[in-house]
């Protein structure tokens, strides 16, 4: 294969010494191919999401990317010479066990969760999947590791995130009820809902205004699971779940503040429940799951921060993965349920 010649060094007219000289390899076949394969999914998501979505997407420029690492690594002799050949099986083993090894990230981790590396994995596959059929090659797919769940934390500390919020968006914190500021507000009310209802954050995004009925006896929201796992290809049915109290009350107090953040927004009404609040720019338009994710993160580090301060002993750390805390209340509430 060719490749052309980069000057490591250019004063003025005086010529670079040959030894100076490097070369700088071409793009292997395998990797060119795979990038036209790439523009066909690009042209496909700008013109029908609901056939290659954003997060699909994401996800095979993220599997692309993590081959032109691995390739250079060593996949197999002639891995490099076509898709083809970057697809069959024994390139295809290579990869996955640097992905399984951590050598082909491009930023720090932590994670040290199995179930983790188990989801990475089963998404690399359904990537290569569709790098061959829509190259037309063969694709011997390997076996799917098994579907795990992340594990759980103790109940007690939902308990601590609760008492957070209120501390933060009460009278010892320096706000009265009028003017707290208004992520504070729909902070109390997003996990007032979270702990009667158990949303998965993609759920929480899709709320809108007429999921809920204030008015029943006794209030209602009307929530549909989004299938995983298993379970997809299933039409859903809408869940019609009952509201607590005190949850009803967060929510009024939200909706009221709500009302003003949308009387700022110029062109259409939003008819998701849940909205940027100030300081953010996109104040008044609907907050998407990264977002939501954020905010919990840096309440759970707010929490866990406190604890370290005050030294109190504990087998868990505060999780920053609302999907971790969701999980934790549900097996909470079954065990309970199932005693009753």
């Amino acid at each position: 294969m060719s490749s052309i010649a980069r000057r490591l060094g250019n004063e003025g007219d005086r010529p670079t010494p040959a030894v100076a000289l490097t070369a700088v390899p071409g793009t292997p076949p395998a990797l060119r191919e795979l990038e036209r394969v790439l523009d066909v999914f690009r042209t496909v998501n700008r013109k029908a999401k609901d056939v290659v979505s954003d997060s699909r997407l994401q996800q095979l420029e993220w599997v692309a990317g993590e081959l032109a690492i691995a390739l250079p690594l060593g996949l197999s002799e002639t891995a490099g010479d076509s898709l083809a050949e970057l697809l069959a099986p024994d390139a295809v083993e290579a990869y996955l066990l640097y992905g399984r090894g951590g050598f082909l990230r491009t930023a720090a981790t932590v994670s040290t969760d199995p179930a983790s590396y188990d989801t990475s994995e089963r998404i690399r596959i359904f990537c290569l999947e569709a790098f061959a059929r829509q190259a037309g090659h063969q694709f011997a797919a390997p076996d799917l590791p098994p579907w795990r769940t992340r594990p759980t934390v103790s109940p007690y500390l939902a308990d601590l995130i609760t008492k957070h919020l209120e501390i933060e968006a009460g009278e010892a914190a320096g706000w009265t009820e009028a003017d707290r500021p208004d992520v504070l507000v729909r902070g109390l009310a997003m996990w007032a809902v979270m702990r009667d209802v158990l949303p998965r954050l993609g759920e929480i995004e899709s709320m809108l205004l007429e999921d809920l009925d204030l008015d029943a006896k006794p209030p209602t929201l009307s929530l549909i699971r989004q299938p995983q796992g298993g379970l997809r290809g299933k039409m859903p049915e809408p869940e019609i779940l009952v509201l607590s109290p005190d949850t009803v009350r967060r929510l009024n107090d939200w909706l009221t503040r709500r009302l003003r953040l949308i009387d700022r927004l110029e062109g259409g009404t939003p008819r998701h429940l849940w909205l940027s609040c100030p300081p953010s720019v996109d104040s008044g338009v609907p907050i998407l799951r990264r977002g939501i994710s954020k905010w919990y993160k840096k309440v759970a580090d707010a929490v866990q921060d406190k604890q370290d301060a005050e030294g109190v002993p504990e087998a868990d750390l505060v999780p920053t993965r609302w999907e971790t805390m969701r999980r934790t209340l549900l097996a909470q509430r079954q065990a309970r349920e199932s005693t009753a």
